[in-house]
């Protein structure tokens, strides 16, 4: 009977192993981590929202559509060829009117593998080697293991724009869009 008049001790667990802890501090915890790795997922794996010209590009864009509407009123069109073992670029021209001497071709391609967003722009000036048909000289380019190359022909009167999908194996063909 005295064990029942006489307070007991009360077993008390470690701190950490109380459940109501983990109630009230897991789940602010848990938040907390996610965001962290969220965040860093961000940071390293942003992409460039703005240009750097952002304003020359903005004043550029009437022009560039006048030259677009110009290359449709030429129903120009192109076929370009990717020669690595003569270390050539041919290209096939064609519209309803004479034809310039040279033209220009603009091949922008990412950077890499690497995470930072960079476009690397060659440009390469084609000389007309006979009517409709011309050449220009890679010696100088890098375009090996690129996958994909964004194409612009152009002059000061008119462009061409396309996409060229694994330039090795494949041809461009590059029309005016209607």
């Amino acid at each position: 009977m005295d064990a029942i008049l006489l307070p007991q001790k009360i077993k008390k667990d470690i701190w950490y192993k109380e459940p109501w802890l983990l109630l009230v501090v897991g789940g602010p915890l848990i938040v907390v981590c996610a965001s962290i790795f969220t965040g860093v997922l961000a940071w390293n794996g942003s992409d460039k929202v703005v240009a750097e010209d952002y304003y020359k590009q903005g004043l550029m864009i009437n022009k560039d559509i006048q030259r677009d509407a110009k290359a449709r009123e030429l129903e120009l069109s192109a076929l370009i060829t990717l020669d690595l073992a003569a270390g050539r670029l041919r290209m096939q021209l064609s519209a309803n009117k004479k034809l310039p001497e040279t033209v220009q071709v603009s091949l922008a391609s990412s950077g890499g593998k690497t995470t930072s967003v960079t476009e690397v722009i060659r440009r390469l000036p084609m000389k007309q080697v006979q009517p409709g048909s011309y050449e220009g000289d890679l010696s100088n380019l890098s375009v090996g293991v690129v996958k994909l190359l964004h194409v612009k022909v152009e002059t000061m009167e008119w462009r061409l724009t396309g996409d060229w999908f694994d330039p090795e194996q494949r041809q461009a063909h590059l029309i005016a869009a209607k």
